[in-house]
């Protein structure tokens, strides 16, 4: 990024290649197979080139990176629906990340973590509304619970996920 900076396109386009790359296999190791993956890598992508003047050259590249790719995958994650694939159709974790680390947490996460990693309730309020598709009302009814309780329940999902993308990105 320092080399963009400074006015180097080719370098510029190979950045784009791998952190397109990284991008697409975070989503994998992360998420599954997301029906629109390249749609939020473009994305990603298109945010990163948008933002470039703001990376700062002496801070550490990653946690700026990776702060646009989370943001842009929870912004996905909030416009579509998506069902988990079995597990054997996910990426290992940290399997050709350019950027990892011998530390990085990637690679101690088990794929799809993040939505095991939620209580139950708000596990279940994500997968009905989020996943499945249900409206607020048909989620509330199929888990016997109002529909206020379930809006609740859905934003409490969002902030607790958004929560743990943070720590994991932060302990990078």
């Amino acid at each position: 990024m320092a080399a963009a900076h400074g006015g180097d396109k080719a370098v510029y386009e190979q950045l784009l290649r791998e952190l397109g790359d990284t991008i697409e296999r975070y989503l994998r190791c992360h998420f599954g197979r997301l029906a629109h993956v390249e749609d939020c890598v473009q994305e990603c992508l298109l945010a990163i080139h948008m933002a470039r003047h703001t990376w700062d050259p002496h801070r550490r590249f990653r946690p700026w990176f990776f702060t646009i790719v989370h943001h842009k995958t929870i912004d996905l994650l909030r416009r579509a629906s998506y069902a988990p694939p079995p597990h054997e159709d996910r990426v290992p974790p940290g399997i050709g990340l350019g950027l990892t680390t011998a530390g990085d947490p990637a690679d101690e996460m088990v794929p799809g973590d993040i939505l095991t990693r939620l209580a139950p309730a708000y596990r279940d309020a994500l997968k009905l509304t989020k996943i499945e598709g249900y409206s607020l009302a048909e989620a509330a009814a199929r888990a016997g619970i109002s529909e206020a309780a379930m809006k609740s329940r859905v934003a409490r999902a969002i902030r607790a996920t958004k929560a743990l993308l943070e720590t994991d990105r932060n302990s990078a």
